[in-house]
């Protein structure tokens, strides 16, 4: 019961905070920003979800809205292309989340969950409240140099094989349309009557011209697709 309050919390006052910051900063509510904030609550609780209490839950749900929130605007900043704000959420939050163990763990509930003395920063628990932390920020560092490591392999190998990213035109055009046959995110309403133009030969004929055998015609689909 207490896991579930604890996350449940967390991911609601994560993504009430994101909201807000979308409100005031972008100047309009966003699905977006409330999906990703609740998600980044989710991921903030996951380690200490079984040993923080319930109130404090709510404070690690708010600052995980701000570390998503800021990570977010940070990589627009940086011109990083991450168009689902999966390094915000998964990365920042998580590193966030796995501090706030370390920081906010209750004794009787460590206790409980696993049967340890332990406890965090802002308990006292024969001084092993430091440790604790210390533990905890060193599986972050572990954690984040072992995939900078290996993701500079894999992807340094991709781009010297030229692997790494599609040609032009189909960066042009969008993955959405060559691959998939339409836009992912279309939800306006009604239907456009454009889409009635995506049938199978169309969408056969848009990936032999993103191939480059065609440009004319991939101009035109990407048109009506834009349209």
């Amino acid at each position: 019961g207490s896991v579930a309050a604890t996350t449940t919390i967390a991911a609601t006052s994560s993504g009430l905070t994101a909201t807000l910051l979308g409100y005031l900063i972008d100047g309009h509510m966003s699905i977006h920003r409330t999906n990703n904030g609740i998600l980044g609550g989710l991921v903030s609780i996951t380690a200490g979800c079984a040993v923080v209490t319930p109130e404090i839950s709510v404070v690690i749900g708010i600052c995980g809205g701000l570390v998503y929130f800021g990570s977010s605007m940070l990589l627009v900043r940086l011109k990083i292309d991450d168009v689902v704000d999966a390094s915000p959420v998964h990365m920042f939050c998580g590193a966030w989340g796995t501090l706030a163990a370390g920081i906010f763990a209750h004794p009787q509930n460590t206790a409980m969950a696993y049967g340890t003395g332990s406890c965090g920063l802002f308990y006292e628990c024969d001084g092993n409240g430091g440790l604790q932390f210390a533990a905890n920020l060193c599986l972050v560092l572990a954690v984040l140099a072992w995939s900078a490591f290996f993701g500079v392999v894999v992807f340094g190998i991709l781009k010297a094989l030229k692997c790494l990213r599609v040609d032009a035109e189909t960066e042009r055009i969008g993955l959405d349309t060559a691959e998939h046959g339409g836009g992912a995110y279309e939800v306006e309403a009604p239907v456009r009557r454009q889409s009635m133009f995506f049938n199978k030969s169309t969408l056969d004929q848009a990936k032999l011209d993103v191939m480059g055998k065609n440009a004319a015609p991939a101009a035109e689909l990407a048109a009506v697709a834009e349209s």
